[in-house]
């Protein structure tokens, strides 16, 4: 049986939990985007969906929480992959938002050496589709620093959200060598970036583990809604990509 390519909806707040789940997420990303593409959620906010994610029962949902777009690196970021996972969050992502790959991989690595002594919550490395409009390190950079600092999961995404997706800036050549890299090393891939309906069957072909959205779930713009039926309507496309 084939397996399919994993659902991520991005939510802002509790409110949004439900229609998330039952639209058919298999991963809740807890953020929040007015701080940015991954903007670090409140704590009480993320305490309460985390809560509420266990009141449902919903054992095979897992969770992911944002923990920013870094430029440099800060002692609090240590504290926050504490508090990531103490509270038994599956996933905690980082945006390396920096031109130099040594200081990437030094926030990596001191982010992960906290996360591995839990070993309950994954490492995901995030480079951004739009690097050159922010002169920050590309994505398949990243590769090598998840290898190194024993990440789990590398991620591509678009800092700016003007409306313009990952495959505006990068080739579908770039992106298979990016999952066949990924996979070559032991790690999932995980693809976003302003992506719609039409971006899935590319996705899907691609080869990418988890596919992740905001936007395209949502009434309005990203800073909108979840809608139950866009969920529905998005992991009915997986599904029917899924069988060619």
């Amino acid at each position: 049986m084939k397996i399919l390519i994993r659902l991520l909806v991005s939510i802002k707040h509790a409110n949004e939990l439900e229609d998330a789940i039952y639209g058919g997420a298999d991963i809740i990303d807890i953020k929040d985007p007015s701080k940015g593409s991954l903007g670090l959620p409140d704590l009480e906010i993320l305490k309460n969906i985390v809560t509420k994610i266990k009141d449902l029962n919903t054992n095979n949902i897992e969770i992911s929480i944002a923990g920013g777009d870094i430029k440099s690196y800060d002692h609090s970021l240590k504290y926050i992959a504490y508090t990531t996972a103490s509270l038994n969050i599956n996933y905690f992502k980082i945006g390396l938002a920096m031109p130099s790959r040594g200081l990437a991989e030094f926030v990596s690595r001191e982010i992960s050496k906290v996360l591995k002594l839990f070993n309950t919550t994954k490492l995901v490395l995030v480079g951004y589709a739009d690097y050159s409009r922010i002169e920050s390190i590309e994505p398949l950079e990243i590769i090598n620093i998840a290898k190194n600092v024993r990440a789990d999961v590398v991620m591509i995404d678009t800092y700016i959200k003007d409306g313009k997706s990952t495959f505006n800036f990068l080739s579908k050549n770039y992106l298979q060598e990016f999952v066949k890299e990924a996979h070559r090393r032991g790690l999932l891939t995980a693809l976003a970036g302003s992506l719609k309906k039409q971006h899935i069957s590319n996705a899907i072909k691609l080869g990418f583990d988890i596919i992740g959205v905001r936007g395209a779930v949502c009434k309005g713009n990203r800073r909108g809604f979840i809608s139950k039926e866009l969920v529905e309507e998005l992991k009915r496309s997986i599904k029917h990509y899924s069988l060619f």
